[in-house]
């Protein structure tokens, strides 16, 4: 429940998170970073619609003690995890490359 909480949590701020940065490039005229934005925010929405729901349904297969649903949940969170340490690389990385671009 806690994992599956946190997943929900992270997603939605990550969705407002991205939606109000496209927003803010987009009124910076830096189109391509508010694209970047804006496919980061979709991804979040994506990924909240499939993951949560999948949790969820392995989370009740773990409480009838389905043996394969527990390695099924960890992979799902695992995956989980590193899409978002992939989100985390590009934010960082597009961070760096608009730094660079104002000096």
């Amino acid at each position: 429940r806690f994992v599956r909480g946190f997943f929900n949590t992270y997603y939605l701020a990550a969705i407002f998170t991205a939606g109000a940065t496209a927003a803010s490039y987009a009124f910076a005229g830096k189109w391509v970073f508010a694209a970047g934005a804006t496919g980061l925010a979709l991804l979040a929405t994506l990924l909240r619609r499939t993951v949560v729901p999948r949790m969820d349904s392995l989370r009740t297969e773990i409480q009838v003690s389905e043996t394969n649903a527990i390695p099924r949940f960890r992979r799902i969170h695992v995956t989980a995890i590193l899409v978002n340490l992939a989100q985390l690389v590009l934010i960082v990385w597009s961070l760096i490359v608009l730094s660079m671009q104002m000096r």
